[in-house]
């Protein structure tokens, strides 16, 4: 998959394709197969695991396939340390996200070329 990260808010425009969204846990299901991720712009989305989530808390990377404008099938996931939490700046994630969206393929392009 590539890197390709969206804010919560703008998740309606992958739908069918693969994305990937940085938020918290607010709120987990009781068999721990989905939860309720408020991304880093404050978008609710529902994300599906394939497997049941166990002591997770705090921020999640997911990584996976967009269901429809607030919900994600999970295809693998990341839980992000309190150590890099702590001091996380979700205005500058957040602005990044949003410039990388916008420049797209060319900057990969430059960095990747052969």
């Amino acid at each position: 998959m590539s890197d390709l990260r969206v804010l919560g808010k703008r998740l309606g425009q992958r739908i069918g394709q693969e994305a990937i969204v940085v938020g918290r846990i607010t709120e987990k299901s009781s068999d721990g197969m989905s939860a309720e991720v408020t991304t880093t712009d404050d978008a609710r989305i529902n994300v599906t695991f394939l497997e049941p989530l166990e002591n997770v808390s705090g921020y999640i990377e997911v990584r996976g396939t967009v269901k429809s404008k607030s919900t994600m099938s999970c295809n693998k996931y990341v839980c992000i340390s309190t150590d890099i939490t702590n001091n996380f700046d979700t205005n500058s994630y957040n602005t990044m996200v949003n410039i990388r969206c916008a420049v797209g393929n060319e900057l990969q392009d430059a960095f990747c070329s052969d």
